[in-house]
């Protein structure tokens, strides 16, 4: 399976700028490349901050640009979202018994299972309100099939003090209950605005620097330096055997063109 994550889109409305950019023309471009290169992929899910404000017309503009792309795609909710505004711009987007935008994906690598993790008027993310119940009950159906699990909000630490107050609460116990089933081979989330990736108690994760604004990671520093780097996405390749994840940034970098045996097989370049 060929699967496309992109992240952190932060759309405001038209005609409305975010630190002196339009996040609509990088997605614009984001997208551009994915339907250039990458077409053939499976599935395209976003994992929140789809827009900056949870502005009405901002969900708007982003049912608009989403129609240039050539990926089925699923959204996903974060912290800087609205849920109200969102359903109503995407009523076909399913959401579970309670309201929560998650829900489930047969893919053909296994089951795909999306999150919820918003907390509406906060940073933070949460699976309280029966959200971490569902995600178990949908684990426990498929015991012996792969797992993929997609957040906006990490469910394991990453290392940076920034994220600290904002991670998922109570991720420590969300994880131990995720690994006690055995099914889960990966999460993938945003929300962190950094390329990064790692494991926990055997489970891998990944998350991308995002489309709209990156940060500089600090290791001990808890205030964070806001930058605009290339938007950027990932493309995830599933099969029995692994995930592959491999990393895209959209620039105007020239191709370098040389021979196919040289510099890989000791030539001169």
């Amino acid at each position: 399976m060929k699967l496309i994550h992109l992240t952190d889109l932060h759309l405001v409305p038209p005609g409305a700028m975010l630190f002196g950019f339009d996040p609509a023309d990088r997605l614009r471009e984001t997208i551009n490349r994915i339907n250039r290169d990458h077409a053939d992929a499976e599935l395209c899910v976003v994992t929140g901050d789809l827009t900056d404000e949870g502005d009405a017309a901002a969900y708007d503009l982003l049912r608009d640009v989403l129609q240039e792309l050539r990926v089925p795609t699923r959204l996903l909710l974060g912290n800087h979202d609205h849920r109200g505004h969102f359903i109503k711009a995407f009523p076909d987007e399913p959401c579970d018994e309670n309201g929560f935008v998650q829900s489930v994906h047969e893919s053909s690598a296994g089951r795909l299972i999306f999150l919820d993790t918003l907390v509406e008027g906060f940073g933070h993310g949460s699976l309280t309100d029966g959200r971490l119940e569902w995600l178990l009950a949908r684990l426990d159906e498929v015991q012996d099939s792969p797992v993929y699990l997609f957040a906006h909000h990490q469910l394991q630490p990453i290392g940076l003090p920034h994220f600290e107050p904002w991670n998922t609460e109570n991720w420590h116990q969300i994880m131990q209950a995720i690994v006690a089933v055995g099914n889960v081979r990966h999460i993938f989330h945003g929300h962190v605005h950094v390329d990064v990736g790692g494991s926990w108690r055997g489970i891998p994760f990944s998350a991308s620097r995002g489309v709209a604004h990156q940060i500089i990671p600090h290791f001990t520093r808890r205030d964070a330096d806001f930058v605009e780097d290339a938007p950027a996405f990932d493309v995830a390749l599933i099969d029995d055997d692994g995930v592959l994840v491999h990393r895209f940034e959209v620039s105007d970098r020239n191709v370098v063109a040389v021979s196919e045996a040289g510099p890989l097989l000791g030539g001169t370049q």
